[in-house]
């Protein structure tokens, strides 16, 4: 039994010996070929979360400005509070126009949970006093 192992750009899962993905067809030898924030942006497709959130973190750390638009797509698919949170760190470190548009709507985010993680505290700037 061989590893078990994921297409790069699809995330598919599919024995080690495998060169070319049966699901998207993309040579898993040329993965090595594209630049570093480039793999990051096509784990951000990996089944394995912590993958997925170690990848966000990167890009954020980068300030890669090309992730904002995967990030923003991730806002309405994910529903893991953690790694929208991961989200909203990410996007708060790359902080151009885009990024916070997209922090925006994850403020406006359907979750209780996931809201009540972007209001801001009570006496806070931006939140008014109920009386």
């Amino acid at each position: 039994m061989g590893t078990t192992f994921f297409c790069p750009f699809c995330g598919k899962a599919g024995s080690d010996d495998e060169r070319v993905c049966s699901r998207c067809g993309r040579s898993i030898e040329h993965w090595q070929e594209f630049p570093f924030e480039e793999r990051l942006l096509l784990t951000l497709k990996h089944p394995i979360l912590e993958y997925r959130m170690m990848a966000i973190q990167l890009l954020g750390q980068r300030g890669y400005a090309r992730a904002v638009p995967e990030l923003d797509a991730m806002i309405t698919t994910e529903r893991d509070i953690y790694l929208l949170k991961e989200i909203a760190t990410g996007l708060t470190r790359i902080g151009s126009r885009e990024a916070r548009q997209a922090l925006n709507r994850l403020r406006d985010h359907p979750s209780p949970v996931v809201h009540q993680l972007f209001m801001p505290e009570p006496g806070s700037p931006g939140r008014s006093e109920e009386r």
